[in-house]
């Protein structure tokens, strides 16, 4: 059993690393976004320039989704298959839409009233890359736990006392009759 938990925590560990890469990929996009919207400008469109501009972004947002949040999607796809709903539908719908809204703003502008000609590309980016976090965080903390039970194992006793014959003697656990 030490050789499972040996190997779950090998795979547990490639799987941490690959969330934290993705998450890493993800705000690298988003977290400038972010901030851009805040304080610096407008994430509007209404010039050409501001079209070409943020179409380069739509694309690397693309990229994000297909490189960080393929998962979302692929787990979507299987459970709208099986007539279920999960919670990467949820993410994938949310994300997926703000990125189509965006895209539908800076492709075809006409489309959208100018008051709502806003992209959300942040928006696709930051979800991804924040749950991708999260589930790293759980990764981590189931982690700690299967180390803590592996120690607790170590505890387990060897052997017993017994006695037999008016004596006290240690024999191993596995000899002990319930």
């Amino acid at each position: 059993n030490a050789e499972l938990l040996d190997e779950k925590e090998k795979t547990d560990q490639v799987y941490y690393k690959r969330l934290m890469r993705e998450m890493a990929i993800a705000l690298g996009l988003g977290v400038p976004l972010m901030i851009y919207g805040l304080f610096i400008g407008e994430m509007t469109v209404n010039t050409s320039l501001e079209r070409i501009a943020w179409l380069l972004v739509g694309i690397a947002t693309l990229a994000v989704m297909l490189l960080s949040g393929r998962h979302f999607y692929v787990g979507a796809w299987k459970s709208i298959r099986n007539h279920s709903a999960n919670m990467d539908t949820l993410i994938a719908l949310g994300t997926g839409t703000a990125w189509a809204y965006s895209m539908v703003v800076v492709l075809l502008p006409q489309l959208v009233p100018e008051m709502a000609r806003h992209v959300y590309f942040e928006a696709t980016a930051m979800i991804i890359g924040l749950i991708n976090l999260g589930l790293a965080l759980e990764v981590r903390a189931r982690g700690r736990t299967s180390e803590a039970i592996k120690r607790l194992i170590g505890l387990q006793a060897k052997t017993a006392r017994v006695v037999r014959d008016g004596q006290e003697v240690d024999i191993p656990i596995e000899q002990v009759q319930k």
